[in-house]
């Protein structure tokens, strides 16, 4: 029997893991979920996930209902193949020593506080971002495979 290669590992990280992170952690599993293993964490993580943001994800018939805030100690971060950071803090800076994956850096506002008008840009920015992520990871895993 033919083995698959594993699934790239992809860590989303904002601040609170509330709003950002979760969405794109769900945009994430609807493009990449079948070659994709994907978490997201807060490099202050608030414990809950905004309601505003599972809302605006189900427009799109994206549940994320279900999404846990973690903090970055919940997650293998020494695992990952991607780690993108939308933190203040850049993602090289999150990563351990010595790790040999790619690190990516997003400019997108937090919407923490904001107008509906508002997550919703923040969410179709990251729609855009993560499906061209997910595309460009599945273009290097075919590369490789």
């Amino acid at each position: 029997m033919v083995q698959s290669p594993k699934k790239t590992k992809v860590l989303f990280v904002c601040i609170g893991n509330m709003c950002r992170s979760p969405m794109a952690e769900g945009f994430a599993h609807k493009y990449g979920g079948d070659f994709l293993e994907i978490y997201s964490a807060g490099t202050n993580a608030t414990g809950v996930v905004s309601e505003d943001s599972i809302e605006l994800m189900r427009e799109l018939k994206i549940d994320i209902s279900k999404a846990v805030s973690n903090g970055l100690d919940a997650v293998p971060l020494a695992e990952m193949d991607i780690v993108v950071s939308m933190a203040p803090v850049r993602a090289r800076a999150l990563v351990p020593r010595g790790f040999q994956g790619k690190t990516i850096d997003w400019k997108v506002e937090d919407p923490v506080g904001k107008s509906l008008t508002v997550f919703r840009r923040v969410r179709d920015q990251l729609h855009v971002l993560v499906k061209q992520l997910v595309e460009d990871a599945r273009r290097e895993r075919e590369r490789v495979v």
